[in-house]
């Protein structure tokens, strides 16, 4: 198998078939995530509306309501029941690296690009109620993304299309809002299928 990194625009599947052929790859594995719709004509891929507040993991921690220290929350927590949260629009606390990623939404259908007001101030209370002092410290930057969901993970060898030219395709794409949860085991099965396991 060869690993290509290009800089090449595909307008189809098979377009990116002839390519892979003509370099001498014999598969090719498609995590073009929202790019499906257009790439394989995906009309089951939607984009799910998320909106973060990243602070920096060191920030000041309010002290423990119960009357306890203050505390790193380094834990993963994750809200979606009243009064804090809901389906589309969860309370949680991330740790990723040096960040602490405070969330969230989950719209489908919303092609909102910036964070409105109502939201941010959403996710400044969700912060405070994760332990953050937000009366001390500020959100270092806010991010709105995209997540490429579909009713099922599209995580499946193509049939229908390279086997004429000798290279397979493998989709690997439509994990929504799990994607961060489940990308290490999704790309391990990619490449399963890939080399025929």
């Amino acid at each position: 198998t060869v690993d290509v990194d290009t800089d090449m625009h595909y307008e189809s599947l098979d377009h990116m078939v002839e390519d892979a052929q003509s370099l001498g790859c014999d598969a090719v594995v498609n995590c073009s995530g929202l790019g499906s719709r257009d790439l394989c004509g995906d009309d089951q891929i939607v984009g799910g509306r998320g909106v973060l507040l990243h602070y920096d993991r060191t920030c000041e921690r309010r002290p423990d309501p119960h009357g306890g220290a203050a505390h790193p929350n380094d834990a993963a927590i994750l809200v979606e029941e009243p009064p804090w949260g809901s389906e589309t629009e969860t309370s949680y606390i991330i740790p990723r690296g040096d960040v602490l990623a405070v969330g969230g939404t989950y719209l489908e259908g919303d092609a909102e690009e910036n964070v409105r007001k109502e939201e941010r101030e959403r996710l400044v209370k969700n912060a405070w109620t994760l332990g953050i002092d937000t009366e001390k410290v500020e959100p270092m930057d806010s991010w709105v993304g995209f997540r490429p969901s579909r009713p099922t993970t599209r995580l499946e060898v193509d049939e229908s299309i390279g086997k004429d030219s000798g290279v397979k395709v493998v989709h690997n794409y439509g994990h929504g809002g799990s994607g961060w949860t489940v990308y290490v085991g999704a790309a391990m099965e990619a490449a399963s299928l890939v080399v025929g396991e």
